[in-house]
Order: C-alpha cells, then structure tokens, then sequence
C-alpha cells in the first residue's frame, strides 16, 4: 500500500512539475526581440544599438508586468506587439504568441475602410456614391430630417445619422440576409455617431459593387498583398469578424506606419491614406483634438496627427492597434475575454493600453506621445452657450456656462459637461453625450441621441 502511495505521489509530483514548466515556458518563453532574430534578413529598416538597447530594456520591463497581470479566469490568453517600421520588434504572449489566432471584433472595420479606399482606386466604387446606387431598397435618409442622401462616406466615417442603438429600426432583407438598422436620428454629415449597422451596410455595398464575397475582396485587396497568411475574413460582417495574429498584423501595422505601403507594396495611394485620415466633419480649431476619420480615431497636437488607433471588443475577442506616426512605430494586443462588457475587463484592458503606450514612450524616446487629451478654456467653451430646438418637435434644450464649466439641461435638470473633444462632451451620470454641429466657422447646431436641435438664440 505504501509503495502504490509513494508511487501515485512521485507521479503526482512529476505531472505537477510537467505542468508548471509547461505553464511557465508557455507564459514567458514567448518574448521576443527580433532584432536577434536569423529570419529577420531582408528589406528592414536597421535599428541603432541605442534603439535595440530601449527595445530590451523596457520590453523585459513590459514582459515582468504583463507576466502577473493577465488573470486567467478574465483573460484566457493574451498576446501584444510592438512595430518599428516595418518590424516587430517585439512581441510576448501570456498562453499565447505571435502565431496564436484571435478575433479582432471592431478593429476589422479598418479592414473594411481600407478595402473601400481601395476599391475607389480600382474605379469600382466612389466614397461620394449614394448607398442607394447600390442597393436600391435600403433607403436611410429621412425627409423630416432634411437628410441629403447617405453615401459609402457617411457610413466609413459614422457621420451617417443612423445611431448606436435605436427605440426605432428598419428592416432590410439583402440578398437572402436580415438586417436590422436603427432609424436615422440625424442629418447625414452633420457628426459622429458609431454604427455597426453602417458597417455592416458597406459590406453589401462592396459586394453589389463588385460581384465578390466580402470575405474574397478583403483576401485578394489586403490579405494576400500584405502576406497574411494566418488572417482570415471568412465570417467577418464589415463591422467585425476578421481572424488574425500578432505577426500577421505587423504587417497591416506596418503598412499604416508607411502611409499605405509595406515592402515595396502599394495597397493604399497618399492620396487615399490622406482621405482615410482627414476630419470628416467641420470643428473648431484647438491645439488638441481627438475625432473619428474613415474607422479609426485620432488624436491631433498642434494640427499634426500625434496617433491614430482603433480598439473592438466583441464576445470572447479584444483588439487594439495604436500608430504613432512621427516615430514610425505602433503597438497592437489581441486577448479572449469572456466577458468583454464587464468592469473588470474594462479596467484591465486600460490599464493594458496605458503600459502599451507608456512601452511606445521609452522605446521611441519621445515622453510627449498621446499625454495630452482635448481642454477648452472659458472663452471656448463661449461657444457653445445657447438655446437649441429640436427639428421636429420643437422641444427645446439650454446650454449655459458657469464657473468655466458648461451645463446643459438635455437629459432633465441642469447637469455639468465634461469636456471631450473640441465639439463633444459628456455628462457623467450615463456619459451622454452631447455633439455640437459646426458650419461655416460656427456653431448651428446639436446633436443628442433622440434626434438634432438647430441654435435659435444665443
């Protein structure tokens, strides 16, 4: 009996040991700093002894935090990267590597920009087309609204009126598939408004206007021109759905890094990587801003594009990606959450993206990228003091500032705003938002998520 115990303990002892060793290796021998790399050999940008040093220096740093800060239970396994130039010149997964297969949820709406801004270089569509050219029986825009007509522009860059959600949907059937679209709210090209129904819309639109599946444009337009062997569409929807890899994604990564090119391949012209970054709608001038292009958000200082990112979440996936341009460098993270709404998740995952963009920091040399967020000062804020009325039921809203700081009676009794970005702001009790229009150098209007208010009275 004793022999059979010594015997069960001893087994049990090395099946314990198999297994921590194999957790350990599985949780840290994935770091990598390909610098050091023998496939690393042709078309790279040479890094200076002094980059390589940052580069080990604060990704061992990186590796320690990242090695005791990825819970098991909330995050499965997680895996980041971080790309200079054209490289990845480093990368560390906890149950994970650079070859581990994610979802990459929202961030798969950068896909679905790149493959349109494409597609109007190939003449097979143009971004000024009325989504209506292309499918007739989808009809968007509001006559009560005064809505112009919602084009393939609109929806890459939310500014179509259609909201996030909706007391109120349309119901289209396309090509045999269902799709349910909350009802316009406001004008088209007036703000922002994020929309996967919109996105979800240009995947039919890019299908009507090519006689190809979605997932075969973006395999022949993207996937395969970049090398992503390991990155599939093949359930993506537009909105989201893509499959792909830390190594695959250094390559998407490098190419936004290159202004649309990546060894040697054009998969986007200047022309179109500049319509991709522009501001889609009119603002004020600040010396820092943050507003949403063609799929991704952008944080401006002193009218330069200081980064560009684009984060999703979905069940069971998370994604961020974050160039900075001036520096040629980015970072990206891919995880499996269970419960990608939780708090605790959410917490974690900003703590994630804060260590990112602090490891960005040390390795470019640069301490001033993304520190700073959009501030007005009382004079600015000025701007936005008023009555506002609502288009269609007449309903009016007040916008006052006291103390230097707005308040706004919107959503019931007077209510502090926070600041944003130049045109937005958010009350906290419910963060509603609050979007104020901008023409011709000034300020006509607002938008809230039960519909648009014209200013009437300062």
């Amino acid at each position: 009996m004793k022999k059979r115990l010594y015997l069960f303990s001893g087994v049990l002892t090395l099946f314990c040991l198999v297994f921590f060793i194999g957790h350990t290796g599985i949780s840290r021998a994935t770091t990598r700093f390909t610098f050091n790399e023998s496939d690393v050999t042709h078309n790279h940008i040479a890094l200076d002894s002094e980059t390589e040093a940052r580069v080990e220096r604060y990704a061992r740093q990186f590796a320690s935090w990242m090695d005791g800060n990825v819970p098991g239970g909330m995050v499965p396994s997680a895996a980041i990267g971080v790309v200079l130039g054209d490289r990845l010149v480093f990368h560390h997964g906890i149950r994970a590597d650079s070859t581990t297969q994610f979802g990459i949820a929202s961030l798969s709406k950068t896909f679905t920009a790149v493959l349109a801004l494409r597609l109007q270089e190939m003449k097979a569509l143009s971004l000024d087309d009325p989504v209506s050219e292309y499918l007739p029986q989808v009809v968007i825009e509001r006559r009560d609204l005064h809505s112009n007509p919602v084009t393939i522009h609109h929806l890459l860059s939310h500014t179509s009126g259609i909201p996030s959600c909706g007391s109120r949907h349309r119901i289209y059937n396309i090509d045999g598939r269902r799709l349910s679209v909350p009802e316009q709210v406001h004008p088209a090209g007036y703000c922002y408004s994020y929309s996967n129904e919109g996105y979800e819309l240009l995947m039919h639109v890019i299908e009507a206007a090519t006689g190809k599946s979605y997932a075969q444009n973006i395999q022949e337009q993207i996937l395969e021109p970049l090398g992503m062997a390991s990155s599939t569409a093949e359930f993506a929807n537009g909105t989201g759905g893509i499959v792909s890899t830390i190594r695959d994604l250094t390559a998407y990564a490098a190419m936004l890094i290159n202004r649309g090119s990546y060894r040697g391949r054009v998969i986007l012209s200047e022309k179109s990587f500049e319509e991709m970054m522009a501001q889609p709608v009119e603002l004020p001038r600040t010396s820092v801003d943050y507003y949403y292009s063609l799929s991704w958000e952008v944080m401006t200082v002193g009218g330069g594009i200081d980064s560009f990112y684009k984060a999703g979440r979905w069940f069971s996936q998370a994604s961020g990606l974050q160039v900075f341009p001036k520096k040629k460098i980015a970072f990206i993270y891919l995880c499996n959450p269970p419960e990608h709404l939780g708090d605790s998740f959410m917490s974690w995952r900003q703590g994630l993206t804060g260590m990112l963009r602090s490891l960005v920091r040390n390795i470019s040399g640069d301490e001033s990228l993304c520190t700073v967020w959009p501030s007005l000062t009382p004079g600015e804020l000025r701007w936005y003091e008023g009555w506002y009325r609502h288009i269609i039921t007449g309903e009016t809203v007040r916008i006052s500032l006291r103390g230097g700081t707005l308040f706004s009676n919107g959503f019931g009794s007077f209510m502090p705003l926070r600041t944003f970005s130049s045109n937005r702001f958010l009350i906290d009790e419910g963060r509603m938002l609050h979007n104020f229009v901008w023409k011709d150098g000034r300020v006509v209007g607002l938008a809230l998520r039960r519909g648009y208010y014209e200013l009437v009275r300062n």
